[in-house]
């Protein structure tokens, strides 16, 4: 049997038909028309948020990505806040941004008084720092770019 290509293949195939029709119903079959006429960045958010199956995280990963990597332009991009998964949240606490038991919101906030232009700039970054060498239990600090500013570089 071949391996879920999600967690949850049901509840993901009715999310997935949905985004279909409401891309065919209310973007004229056009997902570009959901950026399109470079919006500000919040109402790029909403938009995402407007699918089922979407919720805050992943809109603003949306346009994140849609800034980043596609350089899709958008009026401002004050509201593409910050993904704070696991790994963002270990680095911002090892960097002494956060507390290490920092809840989401508070990761969020702080990379928004960091950088309130785009505060998602630093998620990319961030995750991949988390993912390559600020591990859970063995942390590579030798190996990081960031080990001569983290405090808890080892």
């Amino acid at each position: 049997k071949p391996e879920n290509l999600h967690r949850f293949p049901e509840i993901m195939a009715g999310i997935f038909y949905s985004a279909i029709q409401r891309i065919t119903n209310v973007y004229a079959g056009d997902a570009g028309r959901i950026w399109k006429g470079k919006p500000p960045s919040a109402e790029a958010v909403y938009r995402f948020l407007e699918f089922d199956g979407v919720g805050p995280k992943i809109a603003t990963m949306a346009v994140n990505l849609l800034a980043r990597n596609f350089k899709v332009p958008f009026a401002d991009y004050y509201s593409v806040d910050i993904s704070a998964d696991s790994h963002v949240r270990r680095v911002f606490a090892r960097l002494g941004l956060c507390a290490p038991n920092a809840e989401v919101g508070q990761v969020v906030y702080k990379a928004r008084a960091l950088y309130p232009n785009f505060p998602g700039i630093m998620d990319s970054p961030a995750w991949e720092i988390g993912r390559t060498w600020c591990n859970v239990h063995d942390p590579k600090c030798h190996a990081c770019y960031m080990k001569d500013l983290c405090p808890s570089a080892v």
